[in-house]
């Protein structure tokens, strides 16, 4: 029996004049989920949601069996995220970087690290601040493939790239799932960006979501 790693039953918030929900989903390990929508539609807060953003949330969403609200550190110990809020040491290379944050991760694995940086292109010793954002997005996945996460929440990653460099990134994602079975939750305005990468969908109109398998 293929294990869950996400289980949304009910979940609903309400966000300023919006609501959002209810959802219900059962997301296996190892797949990749799509979530789309308008801009404006809700993505953004829908997985704020499952991130367990919003203590005041109807409902319940776990990670790894963990209640994302009640076990909230629990259920995130093994989640990474990729979004442009993420904050690194922009003066510093990816070195100085790994030094001053792997301490945080006990499963941190230097040699994931330093291949992933490899296969991705991205140097050791050039700053972060001076990656493009295509650039900066790779770098993060492979911070992120570092600490070995179970669950890979990706905010619009590809938002504003050539169409050439989104084809090769989501290839990258399909190849990251098959080496690490990491489960990986996506959004983007655009379903035909993930229409062939995704194994589960969540589309999200009006503030009504609907979850259906695709594969």
């Amino acid at each position: 029996m293929e294990e869950i790693i996400i289980e949304i039953r009910n979940a609903s918030v309400k966000y300023k004049n919006f609501i959002l929900g209810p959802v219900n989903a059962r997301i296996h390990k190892g797949y990749i989920t799509g979530v789309t929508g308008a801009n404006g539609a809700g993505k953004t807060t829908f997985l704020e949601m499952v991130l367990g953003c919003f203590p005041k949330m109807q409902g319940s969403i776990t990670i790894n069996n963990a209640d994302v609200i009640k076990e909230h550190e629990k259920a995130l110990l093994k989640t990474g995220i990729i979004s442009e809020n993420r904050l690194f040491y922009e003066d510093e290379d990816a070195v100085k970087n790994e030094e001053y944050f792997s301490s945080f991760y006990k499963n941190w694995d230097k040699k994931i690290y330093r291949n992933m940086l490899e296969k991705l292109d991205i140097s050791l010793s050039r700053n972060i601040g001076k990656l493009s954002k295509g650039e900066r997005i790779k770098y993060q996945l492979a911070f992120s493939a570092a600490y070995k996460p179970d669950l890979l929440v990706l905010d619009e990653p590809v938002a504003g790239l050539d169409p050439v460099f989104k084809k090769d990134f989501f290839k990258i994602l399909q190849e990251f799932v098959a080496e690490f079975k990491t489960t990986i939750l996506i959004s983007d305005n655009v379903w035909e960006n993930l229409e062939q990468i995704t194994d589960y969908a969540i589309t999200i109109e009006n503030g009504k979501c609907t979850f259906k398998e695709v594969f």
